[in-house]
């Protein structure tokens, strides 16, 4: 096999496994500590202010991190990174408020590392007829971990209206694991392999002032101010699925007796659709480039409009099914349909 391409499939793989684990505990996250705060009430840690300072942290640190990629190298910088999400995750096994903020901030330092790290090695494995190829199967891998974690999380959470100490401790140590295992993987990858197949671990050496002058301006550019508008939504959709609507299906208890359970199935359909949306768009992608094709009516336009329409839909429906006060604990109420 290329060299390049084992590289990039090892990567992909350290990433599945590394993010099954932090996707997961991120979809389940509030409705797991609001069991913990149920049996200690001293424990005030709440899951939406966690995942606020993991991303505010994550922003802030995302201008520093090329500096510490270009002087640690990618590898070592992601192996940093992911660390830090198996250090995240071994703090739920002793719940304090205080741990749990603490390391939601850790988190976020190497969120910021493990993907500038990521986009690092994977140019550096990559070339321009192979970029597409190599990126292809990266997002093909990360986009299993939704519905690998979410799978566990469906069976474990089977009939649980309440989830206890020990179904707690299983869930954790079971993410812990499969977190741990992907941080291992990262020590297996080799040094980034150019077209010649020499090896090139780091690319330019710029100092720490230069790479942030840099970065800024980048982000004053014409078109990167554009962009940012869509990186904004981009931001709160995640935020929104990744977190808040599945606590926010857990909560709905008038959906069932297995409503818990549900936070599973919904990580696992989320999963799915990052799958199948994933290689529809990429189909539909690689034709906007073709200008035979294009004339046809497909272009990079019409691909952003039929996202924004998938989720202007997806969004009225859950506006219409979920009640006002599904996303902050256990709630009876209806919004303008029973939730179902």
């Amino acid at each position: 096999m290329d060299k390049r391409l084992l590289n990039v499939s090892l990567l992909g793989l350290a990433f599945m496994f590394v993010f099954t684990a932090f996707q997961t505990m991120g979809n389940i996250e509030k409705t797991i500590l609001k069991s913990i705060q149920n049996d200690y009430p001293s424990f005030t840690g709440d899951g939406y202010t966690s995942l606020s300072i993991i991303y505010i942290v994550f922003a802030l640190c995302n201008w520093i991190s090329p500096s510490i990629v270009s002087f640690a190298g990618s590898r070592i910088a992601m192996f940093i990174g992911s660390c830090c999400y198996t250090m995240f995750l071994v703090s739920f096994l002793w719940p304090t408020t205080f741990l749990l903020y603490f390391m939601s901030a850790i988190i976020g330092f190497g969120a910021s590392v493990i993907w500038t790290g990521q986009g690092a090695y994977l140019t550096l494995n990559s070339d321009s007829s192979t970029m597409s190829r190599n990126s292809g199967i990266f997002w093909a891998l990360l986009q299993m971990s939704m519905f690998l974690g979410n799978t566990f999380v469906f069976f474990v959470l089977h009939d649980k209206n309440h989830l206890d100490e020990s179904t707690r401790t299983l869930v954790f140590t079971v993410l812990i694991a499969v977190c741990f295992l992907g941080t291992l993987l990262f020590l297996l990858l080799r040094s980034p392999v150019s077209s010649e197949g020499t090896e090139n671990e780091r690319g330019e050496t710029l100092s720490p002032i230069q790479e942030i002058k840099n970065s800024l301006s980048l982000f004053l550019t014409e078109d990167m101010c554009l962009l940012n508008m869509s990186f904004f939504f981009t931001g709160l959709h995640l935020s929104f699925y990744s977190g808040v609507y599945s606590s926010s299906i857990g909560f709905t208890t008038t959906m069932g007796t297995n409503s818990k359970q549900l936070v599973g199935l919904s990580g696992i359909l989320i999963g799915v659709g990052e799958i199948l949306g994933g290689f529809l768009f990429s189909i539909l992608g690689k034709k906007s480039s073709d200008n035979n094709i294009e004339s046809k009516g497909f272009s990079h336009s019409a691909v952003v409009a039929l996202g924004f329409i998938i989720n202007i839909v997806a969004y009225g429906l859950i506006f219409i099914n979920l009640p006002d006060d599904s996303p902050f604990g256990d709630t009876t109420a209806k919004s303008f349909i029973e939730p179902k």
